[in-house]
């Protein structure tokens, strides 16, 4: 024991038995190693269904757990893969229609974010125009509903829903035929 550092301290109580000190960790190795001749995988004394003690699964277990993460990733790839479609349809969607909204106010075509705004869905919106013609309002025809853009709008929704829908298909499994 050691003696007391402070004999006057009246919180120093001393220790009731003795520590003993640590034994330094030695692995142990698993019985099968240093054994000539015998395959670690071999049914061994001391090792249940010869798997090794330091195995949580056998390899064929391993296998099929490596292929349910792989199918789990390819899931989890796929539904990011529709969030981000989602979200770039959504994107669109909402500039479609700012423009609608900027054409029928009949805002400014110079300004620069209308013409910035305009060119950019423009390119989107290049297969649907003059498919209906567009409708002038007022006695100086500035403001104008373009209905080209709201039909750009229909057929886009409806191609990224399809394409959603194709994506869901792939990781769902099939349901149950119909009798």
């Amino acid at each position: 024991m050691q003696p007391n550092p402070n004999p006057n301290d009246p919180n120093y109580i001393p220790p009731m038995e003795e520590v003993q000190p640590a034994v330094p960790y030695q692995p142990v190795p698993p019985p099968y190693q240093n054994q000539p001749g015998v395959p670690p995988y071999q049914s061994q004394p001391g090792v249940p269904n010869g798997i090794p003690p330091n195995y949580v699964t056998t390899p064929a277990q391993y296998t099929q757990s490596a292929a349910k993460q792989n199918k789990k990733d390819r899931k989890y790839g796929i539904a990011k893969l529709m969030d981000y479609l989602q979200w770039v349809l959504f994107a669109l969607e909402m500039l479609f229609l700012l423009r609608f909204v900027l054409k029928l106010l009949g805002a400014d075509p110079t300004n620069p974010f209308a013409q910035f705004l305009y060119n950019f869905t423009g390119f989107f919106l290049y297969p649907f125009e003059g498919i209906v013609p567009s409708t002038k309002l007022g006695t100086q025809g500035v403001a104008i509903i373009e209905w080209s853009t709201l039909v750009g709008m229909a057929v886009y929704a409806l191609l990224f829903y399809l394409v959603r829908l194709l994506l869901r298909i792939t990781i769902s499994r099939p349901e149950e035929p119909i009798e």
